[in-house]
């Protein structure tokens, strides 16, 4: 994707992040910068330069309102997917989109073409004892991978460099055997959606954005989130972690410093000419 392209798509998805802040700041909605998006915020006053997407979290009560007030909320060519309320969305993470905008995705195997979009992941608890954390977090990563097989060839990013060797392995099967017969995606998201809520957020001390591309990094004592602070993001003030340097650690190591030339050319989409 060139510059200029990189740069009209986050203008578009500014638009969509400036409509959801309207929202949460009418309903006073609980949201925190995740990802990609935080650490733009904290290194960059805005989007990292060579980032495609925008990340939001809400924690599950404010989530479960936010899709009850949305849609009525949603000018004409926005829209809200959700696998709840779209036929034939089969992402669980929602997203609002500009239906002007079109965008070719070629990360998986089957190119597609989608709606320019941010991502609005719900944030769930966790409970505070180390063993029975660590059981839910090996239930939490089967239910996942049997979603992600039974969405195998749609939306499995396969040219995401520098999986771990069991992800890898996971995805040779997934090339070999017929996972997509064997796991069927409607079963397996319910399933899903029932294990990610088994914990109420307001009630546990810990949180997960557990459908976030670093899965169990992305869980956190509450201490470090608390009631959120304030981050320039490029004209709009965004919500986000309160100790952001302890969840940005976890999640990427030095983030100060820049990842190399190949790290950043990780584009897979562009928007459709």
């Amino acid at each position: 994707m060139s510059k200029k392209n990189l740069r009209d798509l986050q203008l578009v998805e500014l638009d969509l992040l400036k409509e959801f802040l309207r929202i949460c700041e009418k309903y006073h909605f609980r949201y925190f910068a995740l990802g990609g998006t935080l650490l733009g915020a904290v290194r960059h006053k805005g989007f990292i330069p060579w980032d495609d997407d925008v990340d939001v979290g809400m924690p599950r009560p404010d989530f479960i309102r936010f899709e009850q007030a949305v849609k009525a909320e949603l000018p004409e060519y926005f829209h809200y997917k959700s696998i709840a309320g779209t036929p034939g969305y089969t992402h669980y993470v929602p997203r609002m989109t500009d239906a002007r905008v079109k965008v070719i995705d070629s990360s998986t195997s089957k190119e597609k073409e989608k709606e320019a979009w941010i991502d609005i992941f719900p944030i769930d608890g966790m409970p505070g004892g180390k063993y029975r954390r660590k059981i839910h977090c090996f239930r939490l990563l089967l239910a996942r991978m049997r979603v992600n097989y039974s969405l195998f060839s749609t939306n499995i990013d396969l040219k995401k460099e520098n999986r771990p060797f069991y992800e890898k392995t996971l995805i040779c099967m997934g090339k070999i055997l017929p996972v997509e017969k064997i796991f069927k995606t409607e079963k397996e998201l319910k399933r899903l959606d029932r294990l990610m809520q088994k914990y109420a957020y307001d009630d546990s001390p810990y949180l997960v954005n557990f459908m976030g591309i670093h899965k169990l990094k992305e869980m956190f004592h509450k201490k470090y989130y608390g009631a959120g602070a304030l981050y320039e993001f490029e004209d709009v003030k965004l919500a986000g972690p309160k100790d952001y340097d302890h969840v940005l650690r976890q999640m990427y190591g030095d983030y100060w410093n820049p990842p190399s030339v190949e790290e950043m050319n990780h584009h897979h989409t562009r928007i459709k000419e």
